[in-house]
């Protein structure tokens, strides 16, 4: 009976196999989850057979599978789906874009790698949110985009220089700009050769495990910036065009002509109460016949800004062309400014062989700057003569011009009343200084690249690069006499300077790729590079012409004094280089690199540096105890550390300088003779950066939300630094030594999240950047941010950040005579209404030792907020940009609230000054006589420079073109720097960071001299594509 039982289940079993095992047609439809739309080409595979098929145009496929077979469903970009038929006729399937699309392949040094693989702190940005903004220079749409990338304008002058920090600033006199490499090739003004719209993507590497390759130069960062190729594919045609206005934002308010009648008659009567000399009131019945001119609005214009870029693209199974031409050109919110840049590009791949590729690769860009004295230190009628300044110093009773239409100049010329002399105001007519200045510069600009890459057997890629960059600069500046009465007094005269960069860069890299088995993978690299640049300047100059025809003005042809200057110097860097990277099932990594550099800026054994890092990371997500967890996508932990230099300092900073430009005297006569201007270093050596770094990375709900965090240790040793002999040595100029270390510590986060629907989505991203400077070790403390002769704003020093201000700390306003009497002692002439400072050491005595650190201007915190979205052909997006924690010196408040002759004042001095007792305790009394006190480098000037900014908001439509027989159209309109959110009370709290022209690089940032603001920019654009 049993027996019967088991052969008739048997019999069943088989008959029920063998249904299952019987192929019968699976028909289905594949599409994208999010969307919906239909996916074409879906390859389809009957697991463990060679049975496949692949869905057609509309997305439906048809295929003959047992009942219980499983079928892969593998499409590029998505991630496979594995699907049992279970006996089902029809399936209907979606599949997810892969998550790791967006992190897909990132460039890391001389090679590149999958981001999923990489283990240092790496950023890339992608070409879109750099051709989204109507800016100049690829770096300035940086800004905010990158976790613990710092970028700030030095002014908001159109062609203005940028300044990028990635993780602080680690040296106190050398240059703290990160290195550019274009395309594997290093490049001078990068950012000016290359057009936005040219890039296809950049990527920063920002510690030493992913940096460390690039040895001596990457000591404050390395930005690799790709440009865009060719694609295989019919010729493809790219038009973008921007056309736009700018006006200023913010003002300062200022004074008018009754208000400042006022400020002045009581800054006479104050004075003139304290005896000395007797200054006379303005009368009522005088001041109606004065001019009432706000000259900060008469310097500003709306000013148009247009860019024009047209691509050609396409490529064949052998060869890939990329050809782009485009124009920029903005004219600047103040009169007689403006930018202007043309460039063309073209790069051409060409698989010749199987195993070699050919690549040229050409850049060459045109750019025109004219500018306007808008910065600096204000001193003379030079560069930092700053039309801003003098329009917040004119006296507002002053007009433009006088009845006959020409520029007013000094009051007492003008008014021909001696109570109007100089004291009144002698500041420049700023209208006049912006229309008559005449100081342009042309920059030529070449880079070209020459690339052979041979594939080798056992999986070697050799790859060759030679590459020119060529920068040649021609800086002309005409000074004409001018103004009521010829009031400058100064010939007239041209001065011009022409300089020539020429770079040459070969490197040659082997790079090795291999998998043993499928569990362990091999990668190497093995390099060579060396570089030579060369610097060519001459300085003349000519006064005195007799004829002032711009056509005619050449160095000779002046009747007066003729100065000439030239100088060349030329530097090399030879270096050696290997990387290894292994992994263990892509879940664990190692790597480690060295690179070998001699650079001729330094002798003997300190000639060869050499510079390396090791790191790892384990991919915990591919670990067996979370490979089921279906909401987490990827969760890897990084570790790097290394030790990387830098060589920023002069090309003969190790020899000593003479000068034959000096007279001995000898027995009565005078002799021309040598003198020693330099003490050279022959044991000057590398500065070094020792980083440490650890992440992570992780990503949920499949890849729609996704974190990295690095925190950063950086330690920058033997720190290359000007110091200054004692005057005994006879030296002038300071010299380079190896002194001190310094810190940077900090945290870098980036966190995205992105939603598809049918017809919409919707992302956010967010970075943010903490950052921690100090200086550990220092020979002496240097001074820095120099605000008047022998007067500094900035101390830096053990214990505190590099330029961190330094000055005394403002208590409030001296009420009465008896609380003059019974504080610290500030000198014989202090009355009540004058600033009363802290006595820090309570020696009863205010002096130097009364000075303290407070604050810098490196911002403790950074911050970018991008958020966007999209509903059928509509796309908006808004970006946000802040820094927090940083201080500015608001100098140029010195002279308008700090009684600096008879310049204007603040409006909010006017209705806010201290007039009596218990009036006010911020702003001291109308006093000329009181600036000494009053004007001191002070917290009085010391502001909160944070700011939140809503750098641009940009409002787009695609259109359906199909039927047109157009890939893609697409207008919209943007606006740039719409608001700011900030408590400081100057023109614009970013354009401070390096606003200075003292030369003393990070050691005087945050001092704003009244800069040229940042413009509001309004435009509308189009993006077509055929």
């Amino acid at each position: 009976m049993y027996k019967r039982f088991f052969l008739s289940l048997l019999c069943l079993m088989t008959i029920g196999l063998a249904a299952a095992q019987q192929k019968a047609p699976v028909t289905g439809h594949v599409s994208d989850a999010a969307s919906g739309e239909a996916l074409i080409g879906v390859s389809i595979r009957v697991d463990g057979t060679s049975t496949g098929t692949s869905s057609d145009i509309d997305g439906n496929f048809s295929i003959s599978a047992p009942g219980n077979a499983t079928l892969i469903f593998t499409y590029m970009g998505y991630e496979p789906v594995r699907l049992n038929i279970d006996n089902r006729s029809t399936l209907d399937v979606k599949m997810n874009v892969q998550a790791e699309l967006i992190e897909e392949v990132v460039v890391v040094g001389y090679t590149s790698m999958k981001k999923r693989d990489v283990l240092g702190a790496v950023s890339k940005l992608e070409g879109d949110a750099i051709t989204a903004l109507p800016v100049s220079s690829a770096a300035q749409a940086m800004q905010g985009r990158i976790a613990g990338v710092s970028v700030s304008n030095a002014t908001g002058a159109p062609g203005a220089g940028v300044s990028v920090r990635v993780r602080g600033v680690g040296s106190i006199s050398s240059d703290n700009e990160p290195l550019y490499i274009v395309d594997g090739i290093p490049i001078e003004d990068a950012m000016n050769l290359i057009s936005p719209n040219d890039i296809e993507n950049i990527t920063v590497l920002k510690d030493a495990s992913s940096a460390a390759v690039y040895g001596s130069r990457a000591n404050n960062g390395v930005v690799l910036i790709t440009t865009k190729s060719g694609s295989k594919g019919k010729a493809r045609i790219s038009y973008n065009g921007q056309f736009g206005f700018q006006t200023h934002g913010h003002l300062i308010p200022m004074a008018n002509a009754a208000q400042y009648r006022e400020i002045y008659n009581e800054s006479v009567a104050n004075d003139n109460a304290m005896g000395g000399i007797q200054r006379t009131p303005i009368t009522e019945e005088y001041m109606q016949n004065l001019a009432d001119v706000d000259y900060l609005d008469a310097i500003f214009r709306t000013a148009p800004i247009f860019v024009q870029e047209l691509s050609i693209s396409g490529g064949s199974e052998k060869v890939n062309y990329l050809l782009s031409g485009s124009y920029y050109g903005q004219d600047g919110i103040i009169n007689n400014s403006g930018y202007d840049r043309i460039s063309v590009r073209s790069n051409i791949t060409a698989d010749v062989k199987e195993w070699l590729s050919v690549g040229l690769n050409l850049s060459a860009a045109q750019a025109n700057t004219q500018y306007v004295s808008s910065s600096g230190d204000g001193y003379g009628n030079s560069e930092g003569g700053s039309v801003v300044r003098y329009a917040m110093f004119r006296n507002p009773n002053i007009p433009v011009r006088d009845a006959d239409g020409n520029f007013v100049d000094l009051p007492s010329v003008y008014f021909g009343n001696s109570i109007y002399d100089t004291f009144f105001g002698d500041s420049y007519n700023p209208v006049a200084l912006a229309e008559y200045t005449d100081r342009n510069r042309r920059d030529m600009l070449f880079f070209g690249k020459v690339n052979l890459t041979f594939k080798l057997p056992f999986n070697i890629k050799w790859t060759n690069n030679f590459g020119v960059d060529y920068k040649g600069t021609d800086y002309k500046v005409f000074n004409r006499s001018w103004g009521y009465g010829n009031r400058i007094n100064n010939p007239n005269g041209i001065a011009v300077e022409q300089g020539r960069y020429l770079n040459w860069t070969f490197n040659s890299v082997i790079d090795y790729r291999q998998s043993f088995g499928e569990d362990h993978n091999l990668s190497a690299l093995l390099g060579f590079e060396a570089i030579r640049n060369n610097e060519y300047f001459t300085n003349e100059s000519d006064q005195n012409f007799p004829v002032w025809d711009k056509d005619l003005l050449y160095v000779g042809n002046g009747l007066g004094e003729k100065t000439a200057y030239e100088s060349e110097y030329t530097s090399t860097l030879a270096s050696f280089f290997a990387q290894v990277s292994y992994d263990y099932k892509s879940r664990y990594y190692v790597s480690g690199t060295l690179r070998y550099d001699g650079s001729s800026r330094f002798v003997g054994n300190n000639r060869w540096g050499l510079f390396y890092s090791a790191s790892a990371g384990w991919n915990l997500d591919q670990e067996a105890f979370l490979r089921d967890v279906n909401w987490l996508n990827k969760l890897k932990l990084r570790v790097g550390y290394g030790a990387i230099g830098n060589q920023n300092v002069g090309n003969y900073a190790y020899s000593d300088y003479y000068s034959s430009n000096y007279n001995y005297p000898f027995s009565g006569t005078s002799y021309y003779g040598y003198v020693q201007t330099k003490l050279g270093n022959p044991n000057l050596k590398w500065e070094t950066s020792r980083q440490f770094n650890a992440g992570i990375d992780f990503e949920v709900l499949r890849g729609e939300l996704g974190m990295s965090i690095d925190y950063y240790n950086k330690i920058t040793d033997d720190m290359l630094v000007e110091a200054s002999y004692p005057p005994s040595l006879g030296n002038a100029d300071p010299n380079w030594i190896n002194s001190g270390s310094v810190l940077n510590e900090g945290v870098d986060v980036e966190i995205y999240y992105r939603k598809q629907w049918n017809d919409a989505s919707f992302n956010v991203s967010l970075n943010a950047g903490w950052l921690h400077n100090e200086v550990l070790e220092l020979e002496a403390p240097i001074l820095g941010g120099r605000v008047d002769n022998g007067i500094y704003a900035t101390k830096t020093e053990v214990g505190y950040p590099i330029g961190s201000f330094y000055m005394y700390e403002m208590e409030g306003i001296f009420q009465n005579e008896a609380e003059i009497l019974t504080s610290a002692y500030q000198g014989a002439d202090i009355e009540p209404g004058d600033v009363k400072f802290v006595d820090q050491n309570g020696d009863g005595i205010i002096n130097d030792e009364d000075r303290v650190h407070l604050g810098s201007a490196i911002p403790v915190a950074t911050l970018g907020l991008n958020i966007g979205g999209t509903y059928k052909g509509w796309d908006l997006s808004l970006f946000f940009q802040g820094a927090f924690g940083q201080k500015i010196y608001n100098q140029i408040l010195t002279d308008s609230e700090g009684f600096y002759r008879g310049f204007n004042v603040t409006e909010r001095y006017y209705e806010n000054h201290w007039t009596g007792e218990g009036s006010t305790n911020e702003f001291p009394r109308a006093s000329w006589k009181a600036k000494s006190n009053n004007a001191r480098v002070s917290s009085r000037f010391l502001e909160d420079g944070s700011y939140l900014r809503l750098k641009n908001i940009q409002l787009g439509y695609t259109f359906n073109t199909k039927k047109w027989g157009i890939e893609m159209l697409r207008l919209y309109v943007a606006a740039t720097n719409l608001w700011t959110i900030t408590g400081y009370s100057g023109f614009d709290p970013e354009m401070t960071v390096s606003a200075n022209s003292t030369s003393e690089g990070d050691r005087a940032s945050g001092i704003d001299w009244g800069t040229y603001p940042a413009a509001i920019t309004y435009t509308f654009g189009i993006n077509l594509t055929f």
